[in-house]
């Protein structure tokens, strides 16, 4: 088994709110995807493909500063729906994960809904760890 499929089979195992996990090269191109069973696209695959790369060229920006603050680790961005998670993983990868965003019961305090879904990133990041740790 390929280190990339390892990867998106331990990421979708480990964690049921993770819809979709895919690995793309420093173009843009897909190497390796997986889909959660039963889930319905919320975005079409094409659309996909264009917010991938538009993770990509961030993450080519947001280098120009890493002198100052140091390599990526991750990033979230955060929608009603949905989660995206993009991770560098080295030679021009990325991982670009979605997941489920249902909102959190209701606040006591403010008695609205709350996003404040964890993604558990800890655990992502060391999974990425071990699978760039493999031989």
């Amino acid at each position: 088994m390929d280190k990339l499929e390892k990867l998106l089979n331990m990421l979708m195992d480990f964690n049921d709110d993770i819809r979709f996990a895919a690995v793309s090269n420093d173009k843009g191109e897909i190497l390796w995807w997986s889909q959660r069973e039963g889930l319905k696209n919320l975005v079409p695959f094409e659309e996909t493909k264009q917010t991938l790369l538009r993770a990509l060229h961030a993450w080519d920006e947001n280098a120009r500063v890493k002198d100052f603050i140091g390599n990526g680790l991750y990033s979230i961005s955060s929608y009603q729906k949905i989660k995206r998670i993009t991770v560098p993983l080295g030679s021009g990868k990325m991982l670009f994960c979605t997941l489920s965003n249902e909102p959190l019961k209701k606040s006591l305090i403010s008695g609205k809904k709350s996003y404040g879904h964890l993604a558990d990133m800890g655990k992502i990041l060391s999974i990425v760890d071990f699978i760039k740790s493999q031989k």
